[in-house]
C-alpha cells in the first residue's frame, strides 16, 4: 500500500510540471483531483459515453498524445456527450486544467509520459475536428444517418456510401448546402456554416475506417 500511495503522488507531481495560468497559480492534479470526484466521476468512472476512464491505460492510449492544451480545447467546446466546460458555466481555466491533469496522471509510469504531447499539430486539430463534427452531428443528423432512413447513407456504412465518399469533402459540403434527395437545404438547419458542415462531414467519414466503434448515445 505504501508503494502504491508512493507511487501514485510521483505521478501526480511529475504532471504537475511548472505551469502557471494568468490565475496566478500552478495547475495542481491533487485540487483537481477533488473536483473531479464531485463533478465528472459520474460519467467517467463508468466510461459512458466512451469518457475516458481514471487509470485506465487503454482508455488514454490516443490521448496522451495530444498534450493536455488539446485536451482542455476539447472540454471547452464540449465532445461528444459532454456539455461544454463539462456543463458547468463557471469553471475557470484552473480548475478544468487542474482536472486534466489529475485524469493523466492516473496513468502516468515512465513509458506513458514519453507519449504525452506527441501528436502533430495537425493531428491535434484533426481531433479536435472529429470531436466538434461528432457534437453536430449527434445534435443535427444522427436522426436519418444513424439508421440510414429514407436513403441517408448510414454511419459507418461503407455500402451506402459506395459512390459518395470519394467526391471530396467540398463537394459532400455543397450537396448539404443545397439539399438532396429528401434532406432539406443545410440540412435544415441554417444556422450553421459551411466549416460546420464539413466537420460533421468528416466526422461521418471517419465512421467508415477500420476499427472505428459506434458510440454510445446514452449517458445514464
Amino acid at each position: 500500500m505504501k508503494k502504491l500511495i508512493v507511487s501514485t503522488l510521483c505521478a501526480v507531481l511529475s504532471f504537475s510540471a511548472s505551469h502557471t495560468l494568468a490565475e496566478g497559480k500552478p495547475i495542481d492534479p491533487l485540487a483537481g483531483k477533488a473536483l473531479y470526484e464531485t463533478y465528472c466521476f459520474m460519467c467517467h468512472d463508468r466510461g459512458l459515453g466512451n469518457a475516458p476512464r481514471p487509470a485506465e491505460k487503454a482508455d488514454w492510449n490516443k490521448l496522451l498524445p495530444l498534450g493536455e492544451d488539446t485536451l482542455f480545447k476539447a472540454v471547452i467546446d464540449g465532445p461528444s456527450h459532454m456539455y461544454p466546460k463539462g456543463i458547468s458555466p463557471v469553471w475557470s481555466e484552473w480548475e478544468l486544467r487542474s482536472m486534466i491533469r489529475y485524469m493523466m496522471s492516473t496513468v502516468a509510469d515512465a513509458e506513458s509520459q514519453k507519449q504525452v504531447n506527441t501528436a502533430s499539430a495537425a493531428d491535434k486539430e484533426h481531433h479536435l475536428q472529429l470531436l466538434h463534427g461528432r457534437k453536430l452531428y449527434e445534435q443535427t443528423c444522427f436522426k436519418c444517418h444513424d439508421y440510414g432512413d429514407l436513403g441517408a447513407p448510414q454511419l459507418g456504412s461503407l455500402e451506402t456510401w459506395a459512390g459518395r465518399k470519394d467526391k471530396g469533402l467540398d463537394a459532400l459540403a455543397r450537396s448539404v448546402i443545397d439539399g438532396k434527395g429528401h434532406m432539406y437545404a443545410h440540412g435544415g438547419s441554417n444556422s450553421l456554416s459551411i466549416n460546420e458542415f464539413k466537420s460533421m462531414i468528416t466526422y461521418m467519414l471517419s465512421s467508415l475506417e477500420e476499427g472505428w466503434v459506434s458510440p454510445q448515445r446514452n449517458c445514464k
